[in-house]
């Protein structure tokens, strides 16, 4: 799997010390996460983390809700006008470019972390802004009487959908399928159910 994308040098520290943190993250996970090859890796002492973060554990979840704010970005970038088949499909390709532009930082974002860690609070504010999207732009089928279900309970359905065929796509189960594509069938599929359901 590809590495996280390097920061800018330029980049504010305590954002320096997410990425690169993120970089560590993906290479060796939380068990062999080490505070002092982060050090290293930034070019810094021991302590420099620590004016940022408490502890591993903060700095993974902090890692995790950048990539889900970046997330949401994207999702709410896709237009909310215009036929409702056409912004389903956008979404999903925006959904799908995200994953595959840093797989690395996606697969963290999904990965086991710790439950109770400090920063969990805002992991949990960004999930809900992704959730918000995707509710946002499956309320049209509801609106078309297309909907199997109310439109948050859908939003999840559709979020999980697309999920599991980028993990699919990116751990190597779909290797003949272009994202885009698998994820455009998916969403088709997906409305066809519920169009035969609500009928």
């Amino acid at each position: 799997m590809p590495s996280i994308v390097a920061c800018a040098k330029t980049t504010p520290p305590r954002d320096r010390v997410r990425d690169v943190a993120a970089g560590l993250f993906a290479d060796r996970g939380l068990d062999g996460f080490k505070m002092r090859d982060l050090a290293a890796r930034l070019g810094v002492s021991v302590m420099t983390p620590y004016r940022y973060f408490e502890n591993k554990e903060a700095i993974l979840a902090c890692v995790r809700a950048h990539g889900f704010a970046c997330l949401a970005d994207a999702l709410d970038r896709v237009p909310g006008e215009g036929a409702l088949e056409q912004r389903i499909a956008a979404l999903a390709a925006a959904y799908g470019a995200f994953a595959l532009a840093e797989p690395a930082r996606y697969g963290l974002m999904f990965g086991p972390a710790p439950a109770r860690s400090p920063g969990v609070v805002e992991v949990r504010r960004q999930e809900a802004r992704v959730e918000a999207a995707f509710t946002a732009q499956v309320q049209g089928l509801a609106e078309a009487g297309l909907s199997c279900a109310e439109p948050a309970t859908l939003g999840r359905l559709l979020w999980s959908t697309l999920h599991g065929v980028a993990v699919l796509h990116l751990g190597g189960q779909l290797p003949q399928v272009d994202l885009g594509e698998a994820l455009r069938h998916a969403v088709r599929a997906l409305t066809i159910a519920c169009a035969g359901v609500a009928a």
